[in-house]
């Protein structure tokens, strides 16, 4: 059988072409190759980088915004060659279905348009030619928006195209990027490198993407100098082992995981409405195969509706079963069925020492609910596994989530503005970020607070220049 091999690399120019590789299996009959490097490569390419930093200076920010958004449309062109290649390569590498594929690749790629970018940017600035030199904010003072040389991004593997997003932020902000992708999601920025580097000279030398094993591959020695901010994603272990080779110089910027919640108000589960908000829910945990921080791992679902959360979490099923038919599921890795069998194991054996716990299961065995009145929060790392557990008032959620409050960021909630507004405040006094409804979750706006912080954090810094004369 051949093998498809996909190069998970793009070099800026002046470095030295790799004659030695490495390569992983994501999939079977498909082979992700990458450079053998060693720490001084590292070190050698963050140089080459910071050395290109004068060329990107020099290109206006809305220059660097049309290009990237000239990217952004071929990868939303039925006809573009561009976007075939990322749909054929996204599937075996994220262990997505291609339909899956189509539907992360839209929604990510409109975030990245010319227009996107440019209200993104709106919402940061005072203008955007921040960027390009000192404007007048204010009596008494010019400012301007100055971004760090070199930008070392660790993405993480869970969800494709959020190395473009990441990449794509530094890049706004005038830096030279290295990014170092998740196997999961080296499709898009490496694809996405090359289309820039045909778009424009200038990014062939500031930007480079290279995939390597983080686990076989490990760099231990301390970063270069000549980085002026760390970007990471991933999970604590990961996070901490980063930040303990940032130089002092540097600025660090963690990414850590992160556990979506859904909460259902009973002012949901009408005879009207209860039907819509599981199909809502069923979406939002299926999207991205629930791998994605936003995705719902447990909802709460709260009881004196028309619709008892008893027959609700039926209606969920049937709309778990019709999202399966029309957005399959990826192929479970190993780990990942393993997983899936010996929670379905440990809930019947649950079941036979008279818990009360209910599991329903797809046809395909490609989605489970547990629906469990224990109402502790507790998830999977399984995909489309959703606890669902029933609550006479939700404000008792706020005790139970202020336990696991350290991994709470998104929470989608289906109810009226009055109840989601009253909620929202509570729920922020324990450390959630971000409430939005089960139909937004998995798409947040390219301008949301994430973790509750601009997406520029620690990306950029202000340069002011006062006025001579006295106020």
């Amino acid at each position: 059988m051949s093998i498809s091999i996909f190069d998970a690399y793009i070099l800026p120019e002046g470095f030295q072409k790799p004659d030695s590789f490495n390569s992983v299996n994501p999939s079977q009959g498909f082979s992700v190759r990458y450079p053998r490097l060693v720490a001084s490569d590292h070190d050698t390419l963050v140089s080459i980088l910071a050395e290109a930093n004068s060329e990107i200076r020099r290109m206006p920010v809305s220059e660097i915004i049309q290009a990237v958004g000239n990217v952004s449309n071929r990868f939303m062109d039925q006809n573009d060659s561009l976007r075939k290649k990322a749909l054929e390569i996204m599937g075996p590498t994220a262990g997505i279905s291609s339909e899956m594929a189509e539907v992360i690749l839209a929604g990510m790629a409109k975030d990245w348009t010319s227009k996107r970018l440019t209200d993104l940017l709106n919402r940061e600035f005072a203008t955007p030619k921040m960027l390009d030199g000192f404007q007048r904010i204010d009596f008494g003072r010019k400012q301007m928006a100055y971004g760090l040389d070199v930008n070392f991004t660790v993405g993480s593997g869970t969800v494709p195209g959020v190395g473009v997003t990441a990449m794509i932020r530094g890049l706004l902000m005038k830096s030279s990027v290295l990014l170092k992708p998740g196997l999961g999601d080296v499709a898009l920025p490496v694809l996405f490198a090359r289309a820039l580097g045909e778009e424009h000279k200038v990014f062939r030398g500031c930007l480079g993407v290279v995939y390597w094993d983080g686990m076989k591959d490990r760099m231990d020695s301390q970063m270069s100098e000549k980085v002026g901010v760390v970007v990471a994603y991933g999970s604590d272990e990961t996070i901490n082992a980063i930040r303990s080779r940032v130089p002092v110089t540097a600025n660090f910027v963690a990414y850590r995981h992160r556990l979506g919640v859904g909460l259902v108000t009973r002012e949901a589960l009408s005879h009207e409405s209860a039907a819509d908000t599981a199909r809502s829910v069923a979406t939002s945990v299926s999207t991205f195969d629930q791998k994605g921080c936003v995705s719902p791992q447990v909802v709460y679902v709260e009881r004196g509706g028309k619709v008892a959360p008893e027959e609700w979490v039926e209606l969920l099923g049937m709309a778990m079963e019709k999202v399966e038919d029309n957005l399959p599921s990826g192929l479970a890795s190993t780990e990942e069925a393993i997983g899936t069998q010996q929670l379905h194991i440990a809930t019947e054996l649950s079941q036979g020492r008279g818990s009360e716990a209910l599991m329903l299961k797809g046809t395909s065995g490609s989605w489970t609910i547990i629906f469990d009145s224990e109402l502790a929060l507790k998830w999977s790392n399984c995909k489309r596994v959703v606890y669902v557990k029933p609550v006479s008032d939700l404000d008792k959620t706020r005790k139970i989530l202020s336990r696991s409050a350290s991994y709470l960021q998104t929470v989608a909630v289906e109810g009226t503005e009055n109840r989601r507004e009253a909620i929202a405040s509570s729920l922020s006094e324990i450390g959630v970020t971000r409430v939005t409804s089960f139909k937004r979750a998995p798409w947040p706006e390219p301008w949301w607070h994430q973790d509750g912080n601009s997406v520029f954090q620690g990306l950029y810094k202000l340069i002011d220049l006062e006025d001579s004369k006295p106020r």
